[in-house]
């Protein structure tokens, strides 16, 4: 798509910008969605200003609009307002930021086209790193639950090579949990929505001597599914969850010391999720989808698409089978250590230390042979998939931030970082199929793997400041991966109830095995990069910032899942590496009534990692595109209309395409478009709040819209998501400011999307996004 060629939609968006963009002459802009953290909105004397929001993101405290970087920033109650949970929900709301997601635990972000699409091997890295509390989070789908108690959220566009924790290639998302207060105080909230949805949760702070404070947050969460399995009657993508966080903070009187310590724990558990499989592009329909209009035909209520039969698999040596289901536990450490020597800088030391289980089971087609139904078609085939994970990680930052040059002079960063990961996980695949009697397509594999990540780096950053409005600020990282482990892959048991006595086990251990044979083999590599950074900045006046930045970014190499055989496990696929070049502007107008932040980007990716699922070996693979380009605009927009009333908007357009991409199984991907990525995205949202009767700020208003647009599932660019839309929405009454009613709703026009998709033999196997959602809360402060 051209950067130049816009679609109904995106006139839409812009028309939405227009008016902000108009005034350019006089102000700037902050994300649709930043609001203050700490600082009063009556510092303007009236609500006819913008808030905004301080983040740290360059490892100081700066508000977002003085910051040199593209950042959407998200405060507690802009999160709330949304009814933002999870990182899906996020995703709505963030400015290039779209995700996808398998399963909880192969969760998908993708920030300008740069997504770690189902790299959830034990030695693969996240292209979007995900930090909480600046503490790195390298297993994604086990640490990533629901958001609650949130101070700020920061989504930070673009490589970030040298000053976060982890180098990653293609952005950041940073989670930072409320902090402990010196008085007492707290929360409680309850809602209740379609679904049978409840949700609790609440937090109390205070302080507990005088030099220390603290926090205990928790929420409890419980749902119906949105999907029914009607083989064995029960939900599917159904929620039971209970998350709790605890935080004692010491500042000593008269000292410049400072320590935090974060306790959480979070455990969920659900009937597994919902795959229903739909006719592809390719002519004639596929096998599944086939069987499901065989099964709507013999039912007197048909058969939604929200409703499946998946199977339940017997594993070798197991007497009962093992129902579809997904259990993740997860707890964590952070210990934050903070000094400032007057005259030189603040020394901070981050400790993070998290271990996790996981246990997933599903069907990947929904149907297959075995269904109630007695359906069999030829290539109508069924693969559970069980997957198992145990992980621990440490984590160790260490960093000098020097006191910040305001008129003229230097300013510097050093540190270093180090990271230790083992992960053990198993995955078991079976087969099933009646007729044909494919010898590849029945059985089971099972792989233990064993893997073993150590990262270092050390980085530094030098500004100088020419005068109040000039600066420009070098930085340079060197990053070392090594990822080692060992992998058996066994060809668990031949034939199945179909071809009991088939001699060959199933696919992709086919060509190598017979039943219980397999292989045992160790494999090792690793890697270093150095990666630079340039940024200048200049301020022509307060409500002005200019920026022009050169950066690069780099993610290790790693090592295939579920490999074939000894050789392709002691394999590894390269590390990816970035350069981006980004212009951008800040500018706050009208007396900070309105803003407008945009940005431009070029970006060359040599060796990007691309996973997909190939039909030909029944596996998933990861190959190394050549190089890949990705060009894009970004712009941001807020603006108070009159008081109390704002209006916000966002939009991105982006132009990619591999280059000189052959993946491993023959596919010619030259030019195609960037799988999972959106050739554009927008959001809009209007907030309305206002005095009712003698209620102060006693009704508010929220109504939400965001839409991306065409994206393709695979790099062939054969499987491919219309563009579409959401709309949300949010009622507020406010008797006093300690006390709210509230009715909300999500996906108000009930909107069926895709939130994955594995094309297979004709078919499009697919995950469905949530539908409509809508309840009601009180929340009580005291």
């Amino acid at each position: 798509m051209s950067l130049f060629k816009t679609s109904s939609h995106l006139s839409l968006a812009i028309s939405c910008l227009a008016f902000p963009a108009a005034a350019l002459a006089q102000t700037a802009v902050v994300p649709a969605q930043a609001e203050t953290q700490n600082e009063a909105s009556a510092e303007a004397g009236s609500n006819m200003q913008l808030d905004v929001i301080v983040v740290t993101a360059q490892r100081r405290d700066t508000n977002v609009q003085d910051t040199s970087a593209a950042i959407s920033a998200f405060s507690a109650d802009s999160l709330e307002t949304a009814r933002v949970l999870s990182f899906e929900d996020l995703a709505g709301e963030a400015t290039s930021l779209s995700f996808t997601a398998l399963s909880p635990l192969d969760q998908e972000f993708n920030i300008r086209g740069i997504t770690n699409t189902r790299l959830d091997s034990p030695t693969a890295d996240q292209s979007i790193g995900i930090f909480t509390d600046d503490v790195y989070v390298g297993r994604s789908g086990l640490f990533n639950f629901d958001l609650y108690d949130i101070g700020r959220v920061e989504v930070v566009r673009g490589p970030q090579g040298v000053l976060l924790g982890r180098n990653v290639a293609g952005g950041a998302i940073s989670i930072y949990s409320a902090r402990p207060e010196s008085t007492y105080g707290g929360s409680l909230n309850a809602s209740y929505g379609n679904y049978n949805e409840k949700l609790v949760k609440g937090h109390f702070t205070g302080p507990i001597s005088d030099s220390v404070n603290g926090r205990f947050a928790f929420q409890v969460r419980n749902r119906d599914g949105f999907a029914r399995d009607i083989a064995h009657d029960i939900d599917l993508d159904n929620v039971d969850s209970v998350q709790m966080r605890g935080q004692l903070q010491y500042l000593p009187s008269n000292s410049d010391f400072s320590a935090l310590l974060i306790a959480d724990f979070t455990k969920d558990s659900s009937n597994g999720f919902h795959s229903v499989a739909l006719d592809g592009p390719d002519a004639g329909a596929g096998p599944w989808s086939t069987a499901r209009a065989q099964v709507a035909a013999l039912r007197p209520e048909g058969l939604s698409i929200r409703e499946s039969l998946p199977d339940w698999q017997t594993y070798k040596g197991d007497v009962n089978p093992t129902p579809q289901q997904l259990d993740r536990e997860a707890w964590g450490l952070t210990l934050n250590l903070s000094n400032e020597f007057e005259g030189l800088g603040t020394l901070t030391s981050i400790t993070g230390y998290r271990s996790g289980k996981a246990f997933s089971q599903y069907d990947q087609t929904g149907i297959g042979p075995s269904n109630n139904y007695g359906i069999v078609l030829p290539l109508l085939f069924r693969s559970p998939v069980r997957e198992r994970e145990n992980i621990k990680q440490f984590t160790q930052e260490i960093r000098m931030v020097s006191e910040q040059a305001y008129d003229r002079g230097f300013d510097w960063i050093v540190g270093g970082y180090f990271q230790h990961d083992k992960v053990k996980k198993d995955d078991i695949i079976a087969f099933e199929i009646a007729t044909p009697a494919i010898p590849t397509l029945n059985g089971q594999s099972l792989w233990d793997n064993d893997g073993e990540n150590t990262s270092y780096a050390i980085f530094g950053q030098l500004g100088y400041r020419f005068s109040e409005q000039f600066r420009i600020v070098g930085g340079l990282r060197w990053s070392r991966d090594k990822k080692s482990g060992t992998v058996t892959g066994l060809a668990l048991e031949t034939g199945d109830k179909f071809t009991p006595n088939d001699p060959v086990p199933s696919a992709p251990l086919a060509a190598n095995y017979v039943e219980g044979g397999g292989y045992t083999t160790a494999y090792s590599n690793h890697w270093s990069q150095f990666t630079p950074q340039v940024t200048a900045e200049f301020k022509p006046n307060p409500d002005i910032m200019l920026y022009a930045t050169y950066s690069t970014g780099y993610k290790g190499g790693g090592f295939e899942d579920d490999p074939a055989n000894a050789l392709a496990a002691q394999s590894s696929y390269d590390p990816e590496k970035v350069n981006s070049y980004e212009v951008g502007a800040k500018f706050d107008l009208f007396d900070r009534r309105a803003r407008l932040n945009v940005a431009a980007f070029s970006m060359r990716y040599k060796n990007l990692q691309v996973t997909q699922t190939s039909q030909i070996c029944l596996c998933n693979i990861t190959d190394n595109a050549a190089d890949a380009k990705i060009l894009g605009i970004e712009a941001e927009a807020q603006v108070v209309l009159f008081p109390g009333f704002n209006l916000n908007g966002a939009l991105t357009l982006l132009d990619t395409k591999y280059l000189e991409f052959t993946d491993s199984v023959g596919n010619v991907n030259d030019g195609k478009f960037l799988q999972r990525t959106p050739d554009y995205q927008f959001n809009v949202s209007a907030n309305y709040v206002t005095d009712l009767g003698s209620w102060s700020d006693g009704f508010a208003a929220n109504l939400s819209y965001s839409h991306q647009g065409k994206m393709s599932w695979s790099p062939d660019a054969l499987a491919n998501e219309p563009g579409y839309g959401t709309l949300g929405g949010r009622l507020t009454l406010s008797p006093t400011r300690d006390l709210s009613f509230s009715i909300w709703g999500r996906n108000l026009t009930n909107k069926v999307y895709r939130a994955n998709v594995i094309a297979f033999f004709g078919d499009e196997i697919s995950r469905l996004g949530a539908p409509r959602t809508y309840g009601a809360e009180v929340a009580l402060k005291f």
